[in-house]
């Protein structure tokens, strides 16, 4: 097969803070996907430095890297992978990939995540550590963490997903012109349900994840309290009569309601303004989902 018609892969590495490990990550990768090209595709490396202060992106270069971007300042993981898949687009990739730079994630798993896209099996393709297996004993706060996302994901969505904090993951052209990731910290559950939401086909494969060794995880306390608002706000964006449909209901319920007790009890100014409050205010919060639910289905 001519090498031109072979499909096009960018595999794109956001980084920050990380010269002690893209370095290795690079060479896995080149060997294994460049070098060799004998897995039916042909393969370009792209790295995203989020603002580092040390050395990444010297090194990424030194590595071989010819297609560097640099935040100019911290942005964080989102920012970095929104980078990542648009530039992979404009690049014409038919398949974009992203691996973290830590090597927790071994390069050698990218070929899982790349054929079911090649192969027209799925638009978006999912490394699962708990699938997989985990090389190390996760701490306790994390392993809960990645387990109840995952279930918030599950509920939202009805995908039966293991794994909402993978840092391996694969993309076809179709999902790369249309993409969406609202906030610039977590990118893996915004991708999901951005995909479902899109009717995108998604699937998850099994991966192996090794414990970090070098650098600092970006994962803290305040990771579910950035997470969870972000949810909240992308699922409201995707399907907004789940959220402004029953508040609005409520709201216009408990006017009705106030309403008849004033009829057979009587009030005063207060209780009267109070029902029409709650009355208008339903009903602007119903219309306003409605709009807005109709915006959405324009995606």
């Amino acid at each position: 097969m001519p090498l031109e018609r072979y499909p096009y892969v960018v595999i794109f590495i956001p980084a920050y803070n990380e010269a002690d490990s893209i370095g290795a990550v690079i060479e896995k990768i080149k060997k294994d996907y460049i070098e060799g090209r004998k897995q039916g595709y042909w393969t370009d490396i792209i790295v995203v430095d989020d603002g580092s202060a040390d050395d990444t992106a010297k090194v990424a270069k030194s590595a071989g890297v010819k297609t560097v971007i640099s935040h100019t300042s911290n942005r964080g993981l989102g920012a970095s992978t929104r980078t990542g898949m648009q530039r992979a687009y404009e690049m014409g990739a038919d398949v974009a990939v992203k691996i973290d730079a830590d090597f927790q994630h071994d390069p050698d798993d990218i070929d899982k995540v790349i054929r079911p896209v090649i192969n027209d099996e799925a638009d978006c393709v999912f490394g699962s550590r708990f699938k997989g297996g985990l090389g190390y004993r996760m701490p306790f706060y994390r392993a809960a963490g990645n387990r109840f996302f995952s279930w918030v994901v599950r509920l939202l969505t009805g995908l039966k997903i293991t794994d909402s904090q993978t840092g391996l993951m694969a993309f076809g052209r179709r999902y790369l012109k249309d993409f969406e990731i609202i906030s610039d910290y977590n990118e893996t559950q915004q991708l999901i349900i951005d995909a479902w939401a899109r009717h995108m086909r998604i699937i998850e494969v099994p991966v192996v994840f090794k414990k970090r060794e070098k650098g600092t995880s970006f994962i803290s306390w305040r990771y579910p309290f950035k997470v969870l608002p972000t949810i909240a706000r992308l699922f409201a964006h995707i399907n907004p009569l789940v959220i402004f449909l029953p508040v609005g209901l409520i709201l216009t319920a408990a006017g009705i309601l106030l309403g008849i007790s004033i009829l057979l009890h009587g009030a005063g100014v207060f209780g009267d303004a109070t029902m029409a409050i709650l009355i208008v205010g339903g009903i602007q919060l119903i219309l306003f989902g409605l709009l807005a639910d109709l915006m959405s289905k324009k995606r």
